[in-house]
């Protein structure tokens, strides 16, 4: 790099907050023919600003689906010193800002190198060793990290303790625990904690632990919250603990709520629609949850969903008559996105979508693997309410394509906008 391109990059490091230095760089770079990456960067920050149901984001997914992670600009990676590497990374804002940990020793022993590589604000730990996290809460540069990542590691009671109370987590917002990433008591003791209650995303993967533990844990914590984006997906939850779930008091600010992979079934979301808690919705994702039309029925008759944004209702076994509720339903009109992908909704269900005057605001409908044939595909390219689609996705999955007609009548509406 060139003086300019060095000062620049060392003032994103320096400030990973701010986005002037990055669009500076930005438009030094393009200026020397990398017009790619420096679009990359303004993409990224554009997406920053906005929901994930915005219309630029609908777009991304359209044209550029890579962009949100940066996996298309792995070649702008730079080294960085031992104890870490790449193998766990996400660009946010057109740079690098998540790196793996191999070894505890990386940040206990000057481990501030790392963000001089890269504008870094997360650690995801590496399941190949346990973390220290008493290390961890003493080390000064905690300070600089937003998000922190365990996927294993067992964090109990002591070590969450040790963390929550360290001087330097005051600007951790995001916490991840995967598998056995944290025990029950450790999760007791992390959401009774001052730390959770700056938390603003939290994301439970496939935790070891009994749902009912999980779900008592989080009875935990204290009001007020500032969390605004849950992730309890694959977590084994059933119905028997949803409704206690749901009425927690922790639930009352979500608005971004993933339920996916478990088998809450007909009871489950029957108990998500009558808890209230929809109606602060914006994003719900109900993927791998099988509803059944009695979920769906009771979903859609909760009052509240006006301000619902996005809704995920793929691998579910729903059909036309599901699909036909939804359709139906008058609290809609705000709905961005809507997937049913992977679900047997078939040419009626399809036919049942054109003609809802309730979707008419879908930026996005998601039909892959839906059974969407010729005579489907032809009534959504004839429908009146579509007009605002900026992605139709209606890839099957067996190996078929559209007649000449549905192709060209999809085409004709939609152009590039249709995934086929």
């Amino acid at each position: 790099m060139t003086s300019s391109h060095d000062a620049l990059y060392r003032a994103i490091c320096a400030q990973p907050d701010e986005d002037t230095p990055r669009l500076a760089f930005a438009d030094l770079i393009e200026e020397d023919g990398e017009y790619l990456r420096a679009q990359f960067i303004r993409t990224q920050i554009a997406l920053s600003q906005v929901p994930v149901y915005d219309p630029l984001w609908v777009k991304v997914r359209q044209y550029d689906p890579d962009a949100p992670l940066g996996h298309c600009q792995t070649d702008t990676l730079p080294r960085v010193p031992g104890g870490y590497d790449w193998h766990h990374f996400e660009f946010r804002r057109g740079f690098p800002w998540k790196v793996g940990v191999l070894s505890p020793d990386a940040f206990l022993s000057g481990g501030e190198a790392i963000f001089d590589a890269a504008p870094i604000q997360a650690l995801s730990m590496d399941t190949r060793t346990r973390p220290d996290f008493t290390g961890l809460a003493r080390w000064p540069h905690l300070a600089r990290v937003h998000r922190l990542e365990v996927p294993i590691g067992w964090l109990k009671a002591t070590g969450a303790t040790q963390l929550v109370d360290s001087p330097f987590a005051t600007n951790l917002t995001e916490l991840m625990f995967e598998v056995d990433g944290i025990t029950a008591d450790g999760l007791t003791a992390l959401a009774g904690s001052s730390l959770f209650e700056r938390l603003r995303v939290l994301d439970l993967w496939s935790n070891s632990m009994p749902s009912a533990l999980l779900v008592d844990a989080l009875a935990a914590a204290r009001e007020p919250v500032a969390l605004s984006r849950l992730s309890l997906s694959n977590n084994r939850l059933g119905h028997d603990d949803a409704a206690h779930l749901f009425a927690l008091p922790v639930m009352r600010a979500i608005q971004h709520l993933d339920l996916s992979d478990n088998p809450l079934k007909v009871e489950g979301v029957t108990a998500l629609a009558e808890s209230g808690i929809v109606r602060q919705l914006r994003v719900l994702n109900l993927s791998k949850t099988h509803p059944g039309v009695p979920g769906v029925k009771a979903l859609t008759a909760a009052s509240g969903l006006t301000g619902l944004r996005m809704l995920d209702l793929s691998a579910n076994r729903l059909g036309p008559v599901a699909v036909k509720l939804l359709a139906a339903c008058g609290d809609l009109p705000g709905l961005c996105v809507l997937n049913l992908a992977y679900n047997p909704v078939g040419d009626l269900g399809a036919a049942t979508l054109a003609v809802s005057p309730s979707l008419s605001g879908l930026l996005e409908l998601d039909l892959r693997g839906a059974g969407i044939h010729n005579v489907g595909a032809i009534a959504l390219a004839e429908s009146p309410y579509l007009d605002n689609l900026l992605r139709l996705d209606l890839r099957p999955i067996e190996r078929r394509s559209f007649s000449h007609k549905a192709r060209a009548a999809l085409t004709k509406r939609f152009g590039d906008r249709v995934c086929l």
